[in-house]
C-alpha cells in the first residue's frame, strides 16, 4: 500500500495542481489503479470541481468589480465636477480589490512544499535510473542547492 506522503502529494497535485490522475500517478510513483482508487474513495474530483468553480467565480466577480470601478473612474476623470475625494475612494477600492485578487490567486496555487516534494521524487527516481553510482551524491547536491536558493527567495 502506498504511503500517506504519496497520497497527500497526489491529492494536492490532483485538486490544487489540476493534474489528471495519470499525471499524478506518474509524478508520485504509484499505479494508475491506486490513483484512481484514491480519486474515487476520497471524492477528489468533486472537491477539485468545487474548488475550480469557486475560484473561477471569485476571480470573475473581482475582475468585474475592478472593471466597473475603473470605468467609473474614467468617467470621473472626464467630468470636471467630480470630487477628488470620490476619485481617491475609487482608486483605493481598486487597489484593495487587486490585493484581494492576488491573495485569492495565491491561495489556489500548488503549495510550495508539494512542488518541492514532487521535484524530490522525480530527481530521486531519475538519478537512481540514470546515474546509480552517483545517485546519493547528486541527490544531496540537489537538496543542498534547492535549500540555498530557497533561502534567497
Amino acid at each position: 500500500m502506498a504511503k500517506i506522503r504519496e497520497q497527500k502529494l497526489a491529492e494536492d497535485l490532483f485538486i490544487k495542481g489540476k493534474k489528471n490522475a495519470k499525471e499524478c500517478a506518474l509524478l508520485v510513483g504509484v499505479s494508475e489503479k491506486t490513483m484512481g482508487d484514491w480519486v474515487e474513495k476520497f471524492k477528489w474530483k468533486e472537491r477539485r470541481n468545487a474548488l475550480l468553480g469557486s475560484q473561477q467565480n471569485g476571480l470573475q466577480n473581482i475582475n468585474a468589480l475592478i472593471d466597473s470601478y475603473a470605468d467609473r473612474l474614467i468617467e470621473m476623470e472626464n467630468n470636471s465636477d467630480a470630487k477628488i475625494e470620490d476619485k481617491t475612494k475609487l482608486v483605493d477600492a481598486i487597489a484593495k480589490l487587486n490585493k484581494t485578487k492576488d491573495g485569492f490567486e495565491k491561495e489556489h496555487r500548488i503549495p510550495y512544499n508539494s512542488y518541492i516534494n514532487v521535484l524530490d521524487l522525480i530527481m530521486s527516481d531519475m538519478l537512481a535510473k540514470i546515474e546509480p553510482k552517483h545517485h546519493l551524491t547528486l541527490l544531496e547536491f540537489f537538496e543542498n542547492h534547492t535549500n540555498e536558493l530557497a533561502l534567497k527567495y
